[in-house]
């Protein structure tokens, strides 16, 4: 087990999203354009007409994923997760009229109507994922 502590929220970022809107690639434009480097997600609503995801589907040592795309009207309910050395790795709760998905945001999903995304900066870190031989991205304090 590895702890981190940082000094707690430096900023809070709202990004409001429209129809049509990239969500994962919105949050990373923003991130980018604010100097953000470290961040957690506070909350995230909204409505999707494009979910992209990968799961897990073993137990293994090494995961193997499956990759989803969902394209249909889909209710935003929660996503949760941090953004480390400005590289968001966010996981996402999404449900139609009838099931409930989950999984590992991917690039292409897309806002129906609208999304609310706040996130809060972690100031006092300085953290980096890198891949252990078994391709789990672990969090390592950052030399540079």
């Amino acid at each position: 087990m590895q702890v981190f502590l940082g000094k707690g929220p430096e900023r809070i970022i709202i990004i409001n999203l429209q129809r049509g809107d990239k969500l994962l690639e919105s949050i990373r434009e923003q991130l980018a354009k604010n100097g953000i480097k470290n961040a957690v997600v506070l909350s995230a609503i909204g409505s999707l007409q494009r979910a992209v995801f990968h799961r897990v589907t073993n137990m293994d040592e090494s995961p193997v994923d499956e990759f989803v795309t969902l394209e249909k009207p889909l209710e935003l309910a929660s996503l949760q997760g941090l953004v480390i050395d400005g590289e968001p790795h966010f996981h996402m709760v999404v449900s139609d009229l009838s099931q409930t998905y989950t999984g590992h945001l991917e690039e292409g999903t897309t806002v129906l109507y609208l999304a609310e995304i706040s996130l809060a900066e972690i100031s006092g870190i300085n953290l980096k994922r890198v891949k252990n031989e078994l391709n789990i991205a672990l969090l390592k304090e950052n030399s540079n």
